[in-house]
């Protein structure tokens, strides 16, 4: 049977790899991460570097950064060919995706890909530290109580909706997560100034980078 495996190497640092993405990573002849732009640097590369030695192969896949499902869709699936054709080879293929590939991952839909369209191909997940689990380690407060909730969500595109969101959380001991802040952060900071939440709030950006904050 034919056999791919899918991993996440974590928010950036690249000593927290798992023993089994290294492990992955180091038994396999092909290496493939995806890029945002032909050509371009690969995060996921980067952050694996250490392991993926010059006998490897290199494999970079092209993953636009688009919101329009057509595009997105002709993207992972002709990465998955492309994949499939060098499993099929013979080559010892490992996926690598940053952070964990069951959280707004590349990885996640590669791996739905193989699903439906190619079930006989065996697909193993290697799951990674997440990046707000890693901000949390490096701010050294806990993520979430046993009594509390814990909430993740990407940023929703209104203030109104943040707002019910946070408002709600507050009164059910729930912590929120918001990731893809972006350039969103420049109404979400006052709105948590507004909801005087700022003071009891963690900002993380490039975690696990040198240039970290």
């Amino acid at each position: 049977m034919n056999v791919i495996t899918i991993a996440g190497v974590g928010p950036g640092d690249p000593s927290l790899l798992t023993l089994a993405a290294v492990n992955a990573i180091k038994e396999s002849t092909v290496v493939s991460f995806p890029v945002a732009h032909v050509g371009s640097e690969s995060l996921a590369e980067k952050i694996a570097s250490k392991w993926i030695t010059t006998d490897k192969k290199k494999l970079p896949l092209y993953f636009p950064m688009v919101f329009d499902q057509i595009i997105l869709k002709n993207a992972w699936s002709s990465a998955g060919k492309k994949l499939l054709k060098m499993v099929e080879k013979g080559e010892r293929v490992v996926f690598i995706a940053q952070g964990d590939i069951s959280l707004f991952s590349t990885g996640s839909y590669l791996a739905m890909e193989f699903a439906r369209y190619e079930p006989k191909c065996l697909v193993k997940l290697i799951p990674g530290v997440t990046s707000f689990s890693a901000a949390a380690a490096k701010s050294q407060i806990p993520l979430a109580f046993q009594e509390e909730q814990l909430l993740v969500l990407p940023v929703p595109d209104l203030y109104d909706e943040l707002k019910v969101i946070l408002t709600d959380a507050a009164s059910k001991k729930r912590v929120v997560v918001l990731l893809k802040l972006g350039k969103k952060w420049r109404w979400v900071k006052p709105l948590l100034k507004e909801l005087d939440l700022l003071e009891n709030s963690i900002f993380a950006e490039r975690i696990g980078f040198l240039d970290q904050k």
